[in-house]
């Protein structure tokens, strides 16, 4: 098609659409659900045809210079964005002139990205590209690309960690973290008149994992006596955090009595011990987070996180009849396959729950990992009611 055939379809669609409440009564629902598929279809193009067009004027001149002439030209031909919208367009015509970008504005062209999100693969690329090792850009920009055409802008931001800690410079993703570590801080009570004192934390990403482990699994409410538990979110996890300040502390020579919250994360032998590759954290509310590799090292010396290294030899975790107790493998085995006490309702951490042998060992069940399971102690009536 010429230019005047396409201007030209462009203004019958805008007549066809001018007065369509008046004949939207005589579609059947299939009808609307696609007719609304189309208009959206319409809206996407529409959007790349503006990129396009707004390109097209800054090479032949016709806007002022920089990225506020184009914003102004735009708006005057565009006065629809005006309630915003044309720093989108500026921002994807301006990308449109760097080879880099050629599959972002490839997708969005073919409507596969809208221009929403089109703006944050811009954003996210800029700010990935200085961190990325010789030649992963392209695959950086393809994986962006390909998340956008299906998820939402926060799936793209989501990224920029995975994608620097499998494509990035030697060494980058854990001198972000180192950089972010700095920054941790717990600020002195603040009074505010009332009785109450305020705190501000400060934390990064190790800190925030390590938090979240103890902390997560009891700030769910607690019915007691058959009443709800009416304690807003921040209050349980403040009442959590405390419990697990006084457990830490607990011993008068300085170790705790009690076994600490666990932090599980998977990395290959390989990764662990040539640095090369990042921990990912498992079995809590913070499952996915990533851990440099220098971080994933130094967690695996400190009291109260337990690695997971994963590889082909591991520890003998079957023991039958012979011996009656679970041994520590065993319970940490467990605990990072049950997740979690396992009696229903209970959300208490596994770290803080016992093997129970679930046929009893009295009546002849084996010490194994196929013959257990993690509820907490005396908390739960069945723990408390039934002998192993």
């Amino acid at each position: 098609m010429t230019f005047e055939q396409r201007r030209t379809a462009v203004q019958d669609a805008c007549a066809a659409l001018t007065g369509i409440d008046a004949e939207l009564w005589s579609a059947d629902g299939a009808g609307l659900g696609e007719f609304a598929g189309l208009l959206d279809q319409l809206a996407v193009r529409a959007d790349a045809a503006r990129v396009d067009v707004l390109r097209e004027a800054t090479d032949r001149g016709e806007t002022g210079a920089g990225r506020s002439g184009g914003s102004a030209w735009l708006l005057d031909h565009c006065p629809a964005l005006r309630a915003g919208g044309s720093a989108r367009v500026v921002r994807v015509a301006e990308a449109a002139t760097d080879d880099r970008y050629a599959a972002l504005v490839a997708a969005v062209r073919e409507a596969r990205v809208p221009l929403v999100t089109a703006v944050v693969v811009v954003e996210e690329f800029d700010r990935l590209a200085p961190r990325l090792a010789p030649g992963a850009h392209g695959p950086v920009m393809d994986g962006l690309v390909d998340v956008a055409s299906w998820g939402r802008p926060k799936d793209v931001r989501g990224l920029r960690e995975r994608l620097v800690a499998k494509h990035g410079a030697a060494g980058e993703l854990q001198a972000e973290h180192d950089r972010a570590g700095e920054r941790r801080s717990l600020s002195q009570p603040f009074a505010d008149g009332t009785g109450l004192f305020e705190y501000t934390m400060v934390v990064d990403t190790e800190a925030k994992t390590v938090i979240e482990a103890a902390v997560q699994g009891l700030s769910a409410p607690r019915p007691a006596q058959g009443e709800p538990d009416r304690r807003p979110s921040g209050q349980r996890r403040m009442d959590v955090l405390l419990e697990v300040v006084r457990r830490g502390v607990a011993s008068a020579d300085g170790v705790a009595t009690t076994d600490k919250a666990q932090l599980f994360v998977t990395v290959t032998l390989e990764g662990l011990t040539g640095r090369t590759r990042a921990a990912t954290v498992v079995g809590s509310g913070e499952a996915g987070t990533l851990l440099p590799p220098q971080t994933a090292r130094k967690i695996a010396c400190d009291a109260g996180i337990l690695p997971v290294v994963l590889s082909k030899a591991g520890q003998v975790l079957d023991l039958g009849r012979r011996f009656r107790l679970f041994t520590s493998a065993q319970a940490r085995a467990l605990w990072l396959r049950d997740r979690g006490c396992t009696f229903p309702d209970c959300s208490v951490p596994a770290t803080w729950c016992d093997a129970h042998h679930l046929w009893h060992w009295a009546d002849g069940g084996p010490t194994d990992l196929t013959n257990a399971a993690t509820p907490k102690p005396a908390l739960c009536e069945a723990a408390a009611t039934k002998p192993r």
